[in-house]
């Protein structure tokens, strides 16, 4: 028996992706497309705020923010997020504002009832 190649890669590498967008009617399809390219913008703004910030706080925040899949993982390191971004000072404010405001975009009004935040564990 000969062993696989080490760069044996699937056939289909985007399969998955083709059967998420597969499932749903174009209207629908649309809306998941738009979602999540809001979502990795969202994800870009967390980059950039935490590209800067040093130490094994940096390095934990770095790699929370890439290994978020979802919206709500991004919504729930806000707070550490915004709270490093405060140590460097009045020169963060404008990230601080685009941060919030691409959270705002795919989390309108935010998660203000207990039910919503805890069906997000």
């Amino acid at each position: 028996m000969t062993a696989s190649p080490r760069h044996y890669m699937p056939a289909a590498p985007s399969a998955p992706m083709v059967a998420w967008l597969a499932g749903a009617n174009p209207v629908d399809r649309m809306g998941r497309i738009a979602a999540r390219r809001n979502f990795v913008h969202v994800k870009r703004c967390f980059m950039a705020a935490v590209e800067r910030v040093d130490g094994r706080r940096g390095e934990w925040l770095k790699h929370q923010v890439r290994q978020a899949n979802e919206a709500v993982d991004l919504w729930l390191l806000r707070g550490a997020v915004f709270d490093a971004l405060s140590a460097r000072g009045p020169e963060a404010r404008p990230l601080r504002n685009e941060l919030q405001r691409a959270l705002e975009s795919v989390m309108q009004g935010g998660i203000d009832e207990d039910d919503d935040l805890l069906m997000a564990f």
